[in-house]
């Protein structure tokens, strides 16, 4: 036999494990399947291991998936975790991007994933005497390269894209909850990296970095990282927010005037999708069109994000922002008048009359929200007529300082005139010096002589005619 197909034997055996497996879990644990994978070396036709390790890591993913509890602490008993960060410290070094590579690395990510999710010890590296087995701090080193990816390359075909959805799941599940790795992600400027991500405005990743932005939240340094990131053009994370906003509302056709106003009070946040769905009634523990909007679209977290940097002072914000600002900050309430919107169209479609105080309740509720919306709509108003009188004062300051120019160059031109007037014409230079008064030609009879009193505090100088006149002071 010779060495090219042992070796494809040895894939197809491995292949037919990946299969069985799972399927057979307590005879994998009995024939130690964990440990002989971990130690399994082979050496691929081309003087590479990439092949076996595809077929190792592709065995690990469904048996790990199982969420068996024996086989997990197994696997980190036997130093997994750690071995699998090696290989991915390997793979970044010493391999270009290619198809295997990235898929090979994907899979050690979400292997990764399943291992810390569920359990926080094996994400805290705080231990002089640490184990293998614990992601810590090289995990977050290993992790963070992954995320910085080129737009160029998000449909590149060769599994960028994927291999992105790992590292953020991966962050997710191995440094969220774990408030030194998340102290230590934050030191390595990863929060910059996810905002760098969340500014490609990829739809297929926002969401989800949007919800980590939030889980991050709860961490009391994240709030200042994000105040402090800025974008392209000093873009700032609150601007970048709001826009990501007026997009998924935009796509939704939800209705709004020129300026972002509302125009519907009564259903502000309605897209045209929802508009469209007719009201079925259904059991209380299905959820309605209105609360699945909630998870469908990415409002609710950007809701949640400013929340958490406050709605007050926010840097970068220009007169549209805030008119969008102030949708956003009632969206609550707004959500709150949707599902009442429902429980009224059930009780019609089920031909249910409530009784009278229920209904005078109803009426109050649904009058209360609607007037929520022609607050925020006369709050915009008054938002945009504030910036046109900042606007027309702000014109008028630079009218002002273009006629001072304009005057000033006048005063100027004039004396430039006069002077070359003095210079080429000796008339007017005779004139000119007929109107020059200078001390020495003041006769010295006016003020007294060089021995004059020069208390001039006790004495009463009144202009006449022109010249100085002495009189005596006043006792």
């Amino acid at each position: 036999m010779s060495a090219a197909q042992y070796e494809e034997l040895q894939l197809l055996a491995i292949a037919t494990l990946a299969t069985m497996a799972p399927l057979l879990i307590e005879d994998y644990m009995l024939c130690q399947g964990n440990t002989r994978l971990l130690l399994f070396h082979g050496t691929g036709g081309r003087g590479t291991k990439l092949a076996q390790m595809r077929f190792c890591l592709r065995v690990l993913n469904p048996i790990v998936s199982l969420g068996d509890d024996a086989v997990n602490i197994d696997l980190c008993d036997q130093g997994a975790i750690h071995q699998l960060l090696g290989i991915l410290k390997f793979t970044t070094t010493n391999y270009k991007d290619s198809a295997l590579v990235m898929e090979i690395q994907s899979d050690i990510l979400l292997i990764l994933s399943t291992l810390c999710e569920s359990n926080i010890h094996r994400k805290n590296n705080v231990s002089l005497t640490v184990k293998q087995e614990l992601f810590g701090w090289e995990g977050v080193d290993t992790l963070i390269p992954f995320m910085k990816i080129d737009d160029k390359n998000f449909y590149s075909g060769l599994g960028h894209n994927r291999l992105l959805f790992c590292a953020l799941d991966c962050l997710w599940c191995c440094v969220m909850g774990c408030t030194i790795l998340e102290d230590y992600f934050l030191e390595k400027e990863g929060l910059f990296t996810l905002l760098d991500l969340l500014l490609l405005n990829q739809k297929n990743v926002c969401n989800l970095i949007l919800g980590i932005l939030v889980e991050f939240c709860d961490n009391p340094k994240t709030v200042s990282h994000i105040n402090v990131w800025r974008g392209k053009k000093d873009q700032t994370a609150a601007n970048l927010l709001i826009n990501l906003w007026r997009q998924e509302e935009e796509e939704m056709g939800v209705k709004h005037d020129k300026v972002g106003r509302i125009v519907d009070t009564k259903k502000p946040l309605v897209g045209q999708f929802q508009k469209t769905q007719e009201v079925i009634p259904m059991p209380a523990s299905c959820p309605t069109i209105a609360v699945m909007d909630v998870a469908e679209n990415m409002r609710a977290k950007i809701y949640c994000l400013i929340c958490k940097l406050g709605f007050e002072n926010l840097p970068g914000l220009c007169a549209r922002d805030f008119v969008t600002l102030a949708i956003i900050r009632r969206y609550l309430d707004f959500k709150v008048g949707e599902i009442w919107d429902e429980v009224c169209a059930e009780l019609k479609k089920e031909k249910f009359r409530p009784v009278t105080p229920d209904q005078e309740a109803l009426q109050l509720i649904t009058e209360a929200l609607e007037n929520v919306g022609k607050i925020v709509v006369s709050l915009q108003t008054e938002m945009l007529e504030s910036q046109q009188f900042q606007e027309l004062q702000d014109e008028e300051k630079c009218y002002g300082r273009i006629h001072s120019l304009h005057k000033q160059k006048e005063i100027v031109n004039k004396s430039w005139e006069n002077f070359l007037a003095r210079t080429s014409n000796y008339e007017a230079l005779k004139v000119a010096s007929g109107r020059l008064v200078t001390v020495e030609s003041t006769p010295s009879e006016l003020i007294g002589g060089p021995l004059a009193d020069t208390d001039l505090a006790l004495k009463k100088l009144p202009i006449r005619g022109g010249a100085l006149k002495k009189i005596e002071g006043v006792k």
